[in-house]
């Protein structure tokens, strides 16, 4: 059954998904893989997007070359053939469907091209032009929105939200996150008399995330 989160109609739902990824986007190192990957599968921002999926490749670089040295017995070659591998990974993000691990999943997709790799290395030439880093992380995330609605992930995301903040929480970070509005202008909108305004809903959202992402907690949640 969909979640709709109180105070919010069915298209705001996507602005507080945004604005949740922002807020998770601003300490990334602090999430854990499941929760990284849901709000890659889910969010429609290319810049919260590329955040986020670099750091799975920070997470990740120094496996997924691992990997690929032990098929290749080649240095350079393995350099190569990772930055192959997240760049199938970062365009084919949608095909992660959390019933296995962000590693198991980056390991298939490893083995497979590394294998693939190696049988047009014996009948075609080297081709020297490979993706770096920066031309990785400036593609864009092509998920429509009508392909996502109603998704299992999506609905995960509101189901964290609505467990761990207030309505008025989600509504300031909807408002600075997704709308950009500034936090003396969310203070006036909302007409906020506590002496922090915007910025305490801000700390608040902030630590309750946190809070949230650690194990033992976020298992009771």
């Amino acid at each position: 059954m969909p979640v709709i989160i109180p105070g919010f109609s069915k298209a705001t739902q996507w602005d507080v998904q945004t604005a949740v990824a922002a807020l998770a986007a601003t300490a990334p190192k602090d999430l854990p893989d499941d929760f990284l990957m849901t709000l890659l599968v889910t969010t429609m921002d290319d810049q919260i997007f590329n955040r986020l999926f670099e750091e799975v490749f920070d997470r990740y670089r120094t496996r997924v070359e691992r990997w690929c040295y032990g098929v290749t017995r080649n240095r350079e070659r393995a350099l190569d053939l990772t930055q192959e591998v997240f760049l199938k990974a970062f365009r084919n993000i949608h095909t992660f469907r959390g019933d296995a691990r962000l590693s198991t999943w980056l390991y298939a997709i490893a083995r497979n091209h590394c294998l693939n790799s190696l049988k047009k290395w014996k009948t075609e030439p080297v081709d020297s032009a490979v993706q770096g880093r920066q031309t990785l992380f400036g593609a864009s995330n092509e998920d429509t929105h009508s392909a996502l609605e109603g998704a299992e992930a999506f609905q995960q995301v509101l189901r964290w939200v609505s467990s761990f903040l207030t309505p008025m929480e989600v509504r300031v970070i909807t408002l600075h996150y997704a709308h950009e509005l500034t936090l003396p202008a969310i203070t006036r909108q909302l007409m906020l008399s506590n002496q922090s305004g915007a910025k305490a809903y801000i700390v608040s959202a902030q630590r309750k995330l946190k809070a949230f992402l650690h194990p033992a907690r976020r298992a009771a949640a």
